[in-house]
């Protein structure tokens, strides 16, 4: 007997993907560096606008990942035994490996060809191995920043299953799951707190060491990643509260609208923060460690509060019935135009992979006088070369790999 889902037909915005092509925009405007002292309004100095948090970008793919694994066991599209795992497991690897691979190797030949130097086999074991959690380009050799995250993205794939399984139990009602969240928050907070006690200075005056012992370690991220798991606990237990949620329309509109604020005023004080408290892009700081413990500690787990509440609120209404989407197409966008903002949310992945390599080669070439204007031509440029890049690897690679994935069959019911 398959498990039930009701379905309708509907033509909607996929939000959480819509969000993802956001946080992925986040990271490439912020390796795009823009310049300080650039954009002047009335006296005002405006150039803050532009300094997109890479970090929270991050942050966000993290807390979506950890919804979206979670949610795959909750709803039954893999079962927690070895079979389930082992396909969950699979069907991860299927949709991270072969666009990573591929990009691997073009990038070893052509990019960054050190890396092929027998003294550096070591580094790229680490790279095709997925134990890559390094973001330091003045470290040789030279390699793709971006590609740290996968990293942590696959170490975390590895213990979802655990996690469901641990958690399932523990997330029934809501006093259980305030005190889970808080929990991991806490043990998140204390154990950067350690690092940041233990090496303090390191991480105040040198980037490499804020990375290592605060960025990139999935140990400090499992806040993000946990945080989106519990969500499934919360809309999937609490039927009644969801169901009073659906018959007040406008309350609903009004909390959507509430999310996509609440998004974009992280955007904006984060940036704020960036350029005036942590002084970014100021040339004789290049290379310099993070100066306020609010970057360190703050933000991240206020992204990842916020994210859950974006979550919840494009999610709650379609948990339990799986809203079969018109699929995208020209045909859909033009039913709603709303929908042209998950192209790029599709080949987010791509951009992710390419753009930092593309910058790496396009920055010399798109100068100007006016600083501005070189960031904008570098913007548009990097933009548009790994949307392209990330379009055909896309169609190439990324569609026909995930033909081969493989879920638990589900009777679907019309109503």
């Amino acid at each position: 007997m398959f498990p039930t889902i009701r379905t309708n037909n509907s033509n909607q915005l996929d939000a959480l993907l819509a969000l993802r092509g956001f946080a992925c925009l986040m990271v490439v405007i912020c390796h795009c560096s823009p310049p300080r002292n650039a954009i002047f309004y009335k006296g005002y100095d405006l150039s803050w606008l532009t300094f997109s948090s890479g970090l929270v970008g991050v942050w966000i793919f993290f807390s979506l990942s950890g919804y979206l694994m979670g949610k795959a066991f909750y709803t039954k599209r893999y079962t927690a035994d070895v079979p389930g795992v082992i396909n969950f497991w699979r069907n991860r690897l299927l949709r991270i490996c072969p666009l990573y691979y591929f990009a691997t190797l073009i990038l070893a030949l052509f990019v960054y060809t050190d890396v092929l130097k027998t003294e550096n086999w070591g580094y790229l074991f680490r790279i095709i191995t997925f134990t890559y959690n390094t973001y330091n380009q003045s470290l040789p050799p030279a390699w793709n920043g971006a590609m740290w995250s996968l990293s942590t993205e696959i170490q975390f794939y590895i213990l979802v299953p655990f996690f469901y399984t641990f958690l399932l139990h523990r997330l029934v009602n809501k006093k259980q799951i305030v005190i889970i969240a808080i929990s991991i928050i806490f043990v998140t907070f204390f154990v950067k707190f350690i690092f940041w006690i233990t090496f303090r200075q390191q991480i105040t005056e040198e980037w490499k060491y804020f990375v290592k012992y605060s960025y990139t370690p999935l140990i400090t991220n499992m806040d993000l990643f946990l945080c989106g798991f519990i969500m499934n606990g919360l809309l999937f237990h609490h039927q009644k509260m969801i169901a009073n949620l659906k018959k007040n329309k406008i309350f609903q509109s009004y909390m959507k609208y509430f999310a996509i604020v609440l998004v974009m005023t992280l955007y904006i004080v984060t940036a704020h923060h960036l350029y005036h408290q942590e002084i970014w892009n100021l040339p004789e700081l290049a290379g310099k460690g993070i100066r306020t413990s609010t970057t360190v500690f703050i933000w991240q787990p206020i992204t990842a509060l916020i994210t859950c509440f974006f979550i919840f609120v494009f999610e709650f209404d379609k948990y339990k019935t799986s809203i079969k989407n018109e699929p995208l197409s020209f045909s859909a966008i033009l039913g709603n135009p709303l929908r042209v903002v998950e192209l790029f949310g599709n080949i987010s992945y791509g951009v992710y992979i390419w753009h930092m390599p593309i910058i790496a080669k396009i920055s010399s070439i798109f100068t100007s006088e006016i600083p501005i204007e070189a960031f904008y031509m570098k913007l548009i440029a990097a933009l548009f070369l790994s949307t392209l890049l990330a379009s055909i690897t896309y169609f190439l690679i990324e569609i026909p790999s995930s033909k081969w994935k493989t879920y638990q069959k589900i009777e679907i019911v019309k109503d």
